[in-house]
Order: C-alpha cells, then structure tokens, then sequence
C-alpha cells in the first residue's frame, strides 16, 4: 500500500483540525488583541446580549356610563360626554376605537389600551332611558369597552333587554360572585367570572363582582336561576383560575365601593391583585393602597375615568413580567377633539328622541332640584292624584336628575325619572304603612311626619293603625327593593299598567303652565 508524501499528510490534519462541531465547516479563526482579547472589531464577540425593551400596556377604566352620553354642565364648566372622552383617549393613549372582537382583540392590529367599566350603564337620561339603553351600547361600542363588571342596573329593563345591549355593545359583562342555581332558568344570565386579554404580550386577568342587589332588588323574574356567592369565596375561585388561564397580571372591576372588600384583601395578599376599581357606591372618593393592590373608586357617568399605566419586561416569566403600575385619575373638561363617529351615533338618538320626546308639556321658571320637597311634590303628588291613592310612597334614590328652569318635555320627565317601573296599586293597614312611612329611603306623598313613628294626612287627620289605606308604589319597591315589604303586606295588588312617567307627563300637561304661571305654582299638595 502507498503511503501518502508527509506534506500533503500535515495539510489534510490541519483541514481536519480546523472543523469544528458545526456540520463540519470551517471556522474563522477568532481576532484577539495582545492580551488575548477578542479585538474591537468583532462585534459579535465582544457585544452583550441586548436586554428586552420594557413594553407598557394602559387600562382606560370608568365607572358606570349611566346614560351620560352628553356632556353635564354649561359652556366651560361642561364635563365629561362619551365622544369627548373617547377622542382624548385617542389622542393621549394611542387607543383604538371601536368594537372589540371576539376574541376580545381591539380592532386594530398592536393596541396597548384595554377600556374597561364597573357596570351600571343604560339607566340615565332620557337619550339612553328612552331608548331601553340601546343607544349608549352603540356609543360604548363604538368606545372600544372590552369588559365591564355587571351592575345591578343593567337588568332596569327586564333581561332579554340586557342580553340585547350587551350584543350591541360586543364585550362580556363579568360576576366572579354570581353563580347559576338552576340552568334552567338561568338562560342568558350565566355570566363569566373572568376574562383574559393579551395586549402586546402582556396577559391582563380581568375579574368582575356584581352588587348585592343584582338579585336581592331585581323586578321579579329578572335574576331568576342565579344566587349570589361571598366575595371573599369569588375572589378565592376566580383569582387562581385566571391566573392558570395565562394571566401576568389579575385586576378586579366592583360594582360596589371598594372599601367593602378591603377587609378581604387584607388577608389575601396571596393574591397579588394590582387594582382594584369600584363603582359610584362611595361617600368620598377612595383612593388608596392595600399592600402593594391598588384601590380607587369611580363616581356614575363619564366626567372622570381612571387611566393605570403597566409596565412590564415581555423576556420574563409570566409571573415575574410586571415592573409597575401607575395610575392617575383624568378630569373630563377643557379642550379636546371629540371622536367623530361617537358624536354622530349621540346625534341620530338625540334627532330621534327630539322628535319622539320633545313635545313641550309645561314651563318652570326656576326648575325643581331633586331632593327638595318641590321635586317630591312634583313626582310622587302627580302619582297620587293619577291613581287617586291615599299614599304614594317611591324611593329617593328613583329620581336620577334635577329639571332645570324654562321649557319642560316630555323628555324631561324620563331624565328626572329614567328607569322602567309600572306603577301598583296595595290595599295596607295604617299600623303596616307607618312602618313603610319610616323607611330612611322613602319619598312620600299623602303623609308628612308627625312625631316619631306617627303621621298625618293630607287633611291634617292622625293615621289610623287599623285603617286599610290604598297605597301607590313602584314595581321595583314593590319587591323588596330598598328594604319595602310591600309583597308580604298585599301579596294580590292591582298591576295599573301604568308607567310611573305617565301620571307625572299627564298632571304637568293639565296644568298648562306658562312663563307667568310655572308648574312649581300649582304644585299637588
């Protein structure tokens, strides 16, 4: 056998010796300084590993829209309104308008807004009342909501007309604390606990908590099939469950003041909740910490909003990607380009309900402020003398709006009065009502108090306890809402058909009013 010349040897050994592991290419040999340090021109030797950039995602959370679709106040002092409110979103957070998709995915391509809401939104003015709140779920549609905590509000027009809203709207309503009893019955109502959104990689775990009076205040047959649950139980559910989901980081959306959970929260930092937002049910407004969760109260309509910044490194574990949350409640006021298709879909329902709602029936001169006995006597004396009732009895919180001075409406009853009550007529014995009568919550019409625990009449004559009084209320109070126990003093009463605006659209129409002689002149007794 031949052997090979002792050159040609050596170079096929150096050619073997320069492969590497790589498939058996050659490598360049690497470039080093004096010291043996690779040399500055090679980069990709001498380069660290670029680190991640952070990446910030912004929730853009409100209270309850409440029917505000409009502006509230006069000129500069004007606040909030849906299309103003959008357009600064817009133009401060890049948020993109419009629908959500099924997916809950914004409807442009890389958003990094997430617009959120702690329920209660068809019930307010009459641009939203008249309209069984289909209007403002075609403006908050329109605002892009991905989800929103159900309210006790949302079922004011019975439940298939909140399961409609809730289609026009395109997002979930969330209720960690509602659970279905019977599925049967429960049809629509069945809600999610949670929902989970990707903005630009960060996985945002959404949990919602219904009021108490979803179900305890509901109109008959509207919560039917469901029961509510502890908060604390909820929260203790649906808090992991959305983190086994994908969840970076866990917010909860409270249809209730956010204090109420704070005893909770104290005891669970476990769960590393980032924010907590509440809605209008508070006596001040609450912003504070609990450890290192965030809680911050939000008031009913659109003249503020709160907007939380999230800062987070998308290279780490999902457990570990947020660096901070900032957040800031904005002020609705002052200049600012109001979204163009939003001012639009308000302006269709405004035209609409011009033309449906804008028969002038009265004028007052200086208006009626709700709370005032005026406003008492112009609501719940127009009911008594249209059922001719010995007793109106509504609750305070019914009447949703002042009626400002000079021309009133049609329209103008359905703001001050917004929701859909019929009106019921109850056979009671005197010793029964005067134990109505002193509900904190009352507004009355028939009797005025007379000592505590007594009344009189509209005669001035003492109520007799053994007396059977007729007495008006609304379907809502006659249920149980508000703490009334109507149901159990008539459990048979006589359904008027009437709705509670009627009487008050019917007296104020009669009395014919001018500038020289206003409504408050000839005010029911």
């Amino acid at each position: 056998m031949r052997t090979l010349p002792a050159a040609l040897a050596f170079l096929l050994l150096a050619s073997v010796t320069a492969c590497g592991d790589k498939g058996g290419q050659p490598q360049p040999p690497a470039v080093t300084d004096k010291a043996g340090q690779p040399a500055a021109g090679d980069a990709a030797a001498a380069a660290p590993a670029k680190p991640a950039e952070p990446q910030v995602v912004t929730l853009l959370i409100t209270g309850g829209v409440g029917g505000q679709l409009l502006p509230v106040g006069e000129g500069d002092q004007a606040k909030g309104g849906a299309a103003e409110v959008l357009g600064r979103w817009v133009a401060e957070d890049k948020h993109c308008a419009g629908p959500v998709k099924a997916d809950g995915q914004a409807s442009c391509a890389d958003s990094a807004t997430l617009a959120l809401a702690t329920g209660d939104h068809w019930s307010g003015p009459a641009l939203s009342s008249f309209f069984v709140g289909e209007s403002t779920a075609t403006v908050m549609a329109r605002m892009g909501y991905a989800a929103s905590a159900l309210g006790n509000h949302e079922l004011d027009f019975g439940r298939e007309q909140f399961l409609k809203n809730a289609k026009i709207g395109g997002f979930p309503f969330l209720a960690a604390n509602l659970k279905v009893k019977d599925a049967a019955l429960a049809k629509g109502m069945d809600v999610p606990a949670f929902k989970v959104f990707d903005r630009k990689g960060l996985k945002v775990g959404v949990v919602g908590l219904t009021s108490p009076k979803t179900v305890t205040a509901a109109m008959a047959g509207r919560a039917e099939g469901v029961e509510l649950v502890g908060t604390e139980e909820a929260l203790a559910a649906a808090v992991p469950e959305a983190r086994k989901a994908g969840a970076d980081v866990v917010v909860v959306l409270a249809d209730m003041c956010p204090t109420e959970l704070q005893p909770t929260l104290e005891k669970h930092a476990d769960w590393k909740l980032a924010l907590v937002v509440g809605g209008g049910r508070c006596g001040t407004q609450i912003d504070t910490k609990v450890g290192d969760t965030a809680l911050v109260s939000l008031g009913r309509g659109l003249e503020k909003y709160l907007r939380a910044r999230i800062t987070f490194d998308p290279s780490k574990p999902a457990a570990e990607k947020v660096t901070g949350i900032e957040t800031k409640l904005v002020d609705v006021a002052g200049a600012g380009t109001p979204d163009a298709e939003a001012v639009k879909a308000i302006g269709d329902a405004k035209t609409q309900l011009d033309a449906r709602l804008g028969e002038q029936i009265g004028v007052t001169k200086k208006g009626l402020k709700a709370g005032t006995p005026e406003m008492a006597r112009w609501v719940a004396g127009s009911m008594r003398e249209g059922t001719k009732a010995d007793a109106v009895i509504i609750n305070k919180k019914g009447i949703r709006g002042d009626l400002p001075a000079g021309p009133i409406t049609v329209g103008s009853v359905y703001s001050v009065l917004p929701f859909e009550n019929s009106l019921m007529l109850m056979k009671v014995k005197g010793a029964d009502l005067a134990n109505q009568l002193s509900n904190p919550e009352a507004l009355i019409s028939g009797f005025t108090a007379a000592g505590k625990g007594k009344f009189k009449d509209a005669k001035g004559k003492p109520l007799d306890p053994k007396k059977e009084y007729t007495v008006a209320t609304i379907e809502y109070l006659y249920f149980g809402g508000d703490g009334f126990e109507f149901e159990k003093l008539d459990p048979e009463p006589t359904e008027t058909g009437m709705a509670w605006q009627t009487p008050v659209i019917e007296w104020t129409k009669g009395q014919k009013s001018t500038d020289a002689k206003p409504v408050e002149k000839a005010l029911p007794k």
